[in-house]
């Protein structure tokens, strides 16, 4: 059964997201990686090294927008690529240490952006929120 309010209000904490880091994106988006760059590099933040289909498949773009955003953040100094040491037609792609300070910046103004969205709720109601997020595997 759909729980219509429960999608909207979902979508709409999403929304206020996503503007909110637009908004603060001077502050912190110095290497200018935008949001897509952005969700490769918290996402690569989150898995370590990993597979380029595997990144793809994680961040749900098609291969030729992940090669040129993987390029782009390479040019960067941002990521690496290498061979697979067990399979050398396997790219595999991890932060660099420039990558990691970065996504560091990143996450400090996404906890910034969700706490001030997140602040007319109580602690205790914030514990309660964090619970049902892992719960649900976010």
């Amino acid at each position: 059964m759909q729980d219509t309010e429960l999608a909207l209000l979902v979508d709409r904490l999403m929304r206020r997201i996503h503007f909110g880091l637009q908004a603060r994106a001077p502050e912190f988006d110095r290497k200018a990686v935008g949001p897509s760059g952005g969700i490769v590099l918290m996402t690569l933040a989150e898995m370590g090294c990993c597979g380029l289909n595997e990144l793809t498949q994680r961040v749900a773009r098609d291969k030729s927008q992940m090669t040129r955003t993987i390029r782009s953040l390479e040019e960067k100094g941002l990521v690496q690529r290498q061979l697979s040491p067990d399979d050398g037609r396997v790219s595999l792609v991890s932060l660099t240490p420039e990558g990691d300070q970065v996504v560091a910046e990143l996450m400090g103004t996404v906890a910034d952006v969700i706490g001030d969205l997140l602040s007319p709720i109580s602690h205790d109601e914030k514990e309660t929120l964090k619970e049902l997020l892992t719960k649900a595997q976010l």
